[in-house]
C-alpha cells in the first residue's frame, strides 16, 4: 500500500480538526448572515419578492415548545462531528459535505427567498428563553432548503461507521442513537415553526445530491474553488443591492452591473474547479491557453481574468516576501550542474526589475557590477542557451522578459517550453507522456547546444584562435529554468523529475538531495508521490528493455 493510501487512514490531528471544522463554520455563518441580511432587507423594499412555501398540511402541524431542545443539537452535532471521524478521509468528506450543502442552500436563498408565515406563540415555561434566543439570532428567511434536515443527514451518514466495535449489539445501539438524534433534529424544524414541509424536503433532496457529488470530489482543491466562486459571487451581488437601495434614487444599473460581474465570477471559478475535477486535467492546455513567447491569451483572460488578476497579486506579495526573507542571501536561487555543459535551476516567475540580477548571476556567477567591471575577462556567451520551462497555468511566463535581457547581455537564444500545472496540483495528475515529450525536447535542444559547442569549438582550432579550450567549454552552457507562481513546490517537483529521467538523482538521493538544495521546500508525498518518482526513476530502462 502506498503511503498516501496510508495516510488516508491515519487519524488526523487536533490542529487539523480544528482548522476543518473553523473553515466549515466559517463559510456557514458568512454566506448564511449574508444571504439573511438580504432576505430581510428585500423583504421591506419589496414585501411580494419573497416566496411563501406554506401548505395545507403545514396548517395540522402542531407547534410543540420542547422541540427546541433537539433543534438545538444541531450546532452541538456539526461541532462534534469533527472530533468523532477517525480517519483524514472521514474528515475530507464531511469537511466536503458540509461546505457544499451550505454554498448550494445559500446560492438557493438568494435566487429563491422565502419566509416562514405563521406567527410562532411565545411560550411561557422553560423553554421561552430559547425561542427568544433563536428570535434574536434566527430570522424567519432563509427556508428551503432546510439546512438543519441536510446536516442532519449528511452527518448521520458521515458518523454512521465511526463507532469500531466488535460487538455487533455496542454498533446497533450507537446507530440507533445516532438516527434518532438527527431523525428528531430534522423533526424539530417544523415542530418548532421555524420551516415548513416543503423546506424539509427541499433539506432532504439537497443533502442526497451533495452525497452523490461528494464522493466524487477529487481533492480539496475543487472545494476551495466552489466556496470562492460562491462567496465572490453572493457578496458582490448582495453589495450591489444594499448599495443601490441605500442611494437617494435606486440606481437598477448598479445591481444589474453587480449582479452581472458576480456571475461572472461565479462562472470563472466554477470553471476552474471543473478543472481541478479532471483526472488529467491540464492535457493539452486547453484550460489556460498562452502565446508562443508565454503570455496569457485574451480567449484565457476572458475565461479566468479574476483568477489571473488574483494569481498577480499573490506573485507580486511572494516576491517581495521572497526579498524581504532572502535579504541576508544576495543569491538564493543558485543553478545545479547536471554536467559541464548543463545548469538547471528552480525559480518562482521573476519579476521584470530581477530579470538581470537573477541572468548575471545564474550565467557568470556575479552580480551586474561584479561583470560591469570584469567584462573583458568574460567571453561573448554566444554558445550559451537558456530553456524556460513554464509550469504557472494561472500567469504569464517571465520568458519573454528573460529573453530581452539575455538578448542585451550576451546575444543567448532562450527557448519557452510550456507544461501548465495548477496551483498544488499533485503532480500525478499530469499524465507520464506528458512529462515525457518534454523531457525529451530538453534533450533535444541540450544536445543540439553541445553539437554546436564542439562545432565552434573546432572551428577555433582551425582558426588559430588563442581562446583556450577550457574556457570554450566554459561559455558553452544550457541553463533550464523551471518555473511556477511564486513559491517552489511546482519547479523544484518537475526539476526533480528531470533530473531522475536524466539519472543524475536515485529513488535513493533525490530527498536528501531536495533538502541540500531547497531546504525550504515543502514537497509532500500527496503533491510528489514516491509512485511518479519511481516511474521516473526506471523509465529509461523500462524503454530500453521494452524496445528490445
Amino acid at each position: 500500500m502506498s503511503t498516501h493510501l496510508l495516510s488516508t487512514t491515519r487519524a488526523p490531528s487536533k490542529s487539523t480538526r480544528f482548522r476543518h471544522l473553523a473553515l466549515a463554520l466559517s463559510i456557514f455563518y458568512l454566506l448564511y448572515n449574508v444571504t439573511t441580511l438580504y432576505s430581510v432587507s428585500l423583504y421591506k423594499l419589496y414585501p411580494s419578492t419573497i416566496h411563501n412555501l406554506a401548505t395545507a398540511f403545514d396548517s395540522a402541524i402542531p407547534f410543540i415548545p420542547a422541540m427546541i431542545v433537539p433543534y438545538s443539537w444541531s450546532l452541538i452535532l456539526f461541532v462534534v462531528s469533527f472530533f468523532l471521524v477517525r480517519t483524514s478521509t472521514q474528515l475530507s468528506l464531511l469537511s466536503y459535505r458540509l461546505i457544499l450543502a451550505t454554498i448550494f442552500a445559500c446560492l438557493i436563498f438568494y435566487f429563491y427567498p422565502a419566509r416562514f408565515s405563521f406567527s410562532r406563540p411565545i411560550p411561557d415555561d422553560w423553554t421561552q428563553f430559547g425561542y427568544q434566543f433563536l428570535q434574536l439570532v434566527d430570522k424567519p428567511f432563509n427556508q428551503l432548503p432546510s439546512l438543519h434536515v441536510s446536516y442532519a443527514i449528511l452527518l448521520g451518514v458521515s458518523l454512521w461507521d465511526i463507532a469500531g466495535s466488535r460487538k455487533s449489539w455496542v454498533s446497533g445501539a450507537y446507530r440507533l442513537l445516532l438516527t434518532g438524534i438527527c431523525t428528531l433534529i430534522a423533526l424539530s424544524t417544523v415542530l418548532t415553526y421555524q420551516h415548513h414541509l416543503l423546506d424539509m424536503l427541499g433539506g432532504a433532496v439537497l443533502a442526497i445530491l451533495v452525497l452523490m457529488l461528494s464522493n466524487r470530489i477529487r481533492n480539496a482543491l475543487v472545494i476551495k474553488y466552489l466556496a470562492v466562486g460562491s462567496i465572490g459571487f453572493l457578496l458582490i451581488a448582495i453589495a450591489g443591492f444594499c448599495f443601490a437601495n441605500m442611494s437617494m434614487i435606486a440606481f437598477e444599473s448598479i445591481e444589474t452591473l453587480a449582479i452581472i460581474i458576480a456571475l461572472y465570477w461565479l462562472i470563472s471559478f466554477t470553471t476552474l474547479a471543473y478543472a481541478y475535477q479532471q483526472a488529467k486535467p491540464m492535457r493539452d492546455a486547453r484550460w489556460f491557453q498562452k502565446s508562443n513567447s508565454g503570455r496569457l491569451t485574451l480567449y484565457t483572460w476572458m475565461k479566468f481574468a479574476p483568477i489571473i488578476i488574483i494569481y498577480n497579486g499573490m506573485s507580486f506579495l511572494g516576491q517581495w516576501y521572497f526579498k524581504v526573507c532572502s535579504k541576508n542571501q544576495k543569491y538564493p536561487l543558485t543553478p545545479y550542474s547536471i554536467n559541464d555543459m548543463v545548469k538547471v535551476i528552480a525559480s518562482p516567475r521573476l519579476m521584470q526589475t530581477d530579470i538581470n540580477n537573477h541572468l548575471t548571476y545564474w550565467l557568470f556567477g556575479c552580480d551586474l557590477l561584479e561583470r560591469s567591471r570584469s567584462l573583458e575577462k568574460l567571453l561573448p556567451s554566444v554558445h550559451y542557451q537558456i530553456i524556460v520551462v513554464d509550469l504557472a497555468a494561472e500567469i504569464s511566463s517571465h520568458a519573454d522578459h528573460l529573453e530581452v535581457a539575455a538578448k542585451n547581455m550576451t546575444s543567448t537564444p532562450v527557448h519557452y517550453l510550456y507544461l501548465p500545472l495548477l496551483d498544488l496540483q499533485p503532480l500525478s495528475d499530469v499524465l507520464l507522456k506528458d512529462y515525457i515529450d518534454l523531457f525529451k525536447r530538453l534533450e533535444a535542444l541540450t544536445q543540439s547546444a553541445e553539437t554546436r559547442a564542439v562545432n565552434a569549438n573546432n572551428e577555433s582550432r582551425v582558426e588559430g584562435s588563442q581562446i583556450k579550450d577550457d574556457q570554450v567549454k566554459n561559455s558553452l552552457t544550457t541553463l533550464i529554468n523551471f518555473h511556477c507562481v511564486m513559491g517552489l513546490s511546482r519547479s523544484i517537483g518537475v526539476q526533480v523529475l528531470y533530473l531522475l529521467y536524466c539519472g543524475t538523482l536515485t529513488i535513493h538521493s533525490y530527498q536528501s538531495w531536495i533538502e541540500q538544495h531547497y531546504p525550504h521546500a515543502h514537497l509532500t508525498d500527496t503533491y510528489l508521490p514516491q509512485s511518479l518518482v519511481e516511474t521516473m526513476a526506471n523509465y529509461k530502462s523500462t524503454e530500453h528493455l521494452t524496445t528490445h
